[in-house]
């Protein structure tokens, strides 16, 4: 097995699929979806390649600056 194709923290097999990304930017939360990532079948771990980070940073700024079109959805959060 490619040792590219084995999770850095773990050891587990590493599977290309799409992810949703949370990123909290003050008291706002981005939720990214399609983000290309291999995720670990055993831990969980997500890789995302230098270029999907590009597109992420690229999402990001634009939402900093309000220039993409937002699905607005409601979240509730509490304290225990």
């Amino acid at each position: 097995m490619n040792p590219e194709d084995l999770c850095p923290i773990c050891g587990g097999e590493l599977e290309e699929t799409e992810v949703k990304e949370d990123i909290w930017l003050g008291e706002e939360l981005l939720v990214i979806e399609n983000v290309h990532a291999k995720v670990c079948d055993k831990c969980s771990e997500k890789i995302v390649s230098y270029d999907e980070m590009q597109r992420i940073d690229r999402v990001i700024r634009e939402f900093n600056y309000r220039k993409m079109d937002l699905k607005r959805i409601t979240a509730y959060v509490t304290s225990i």
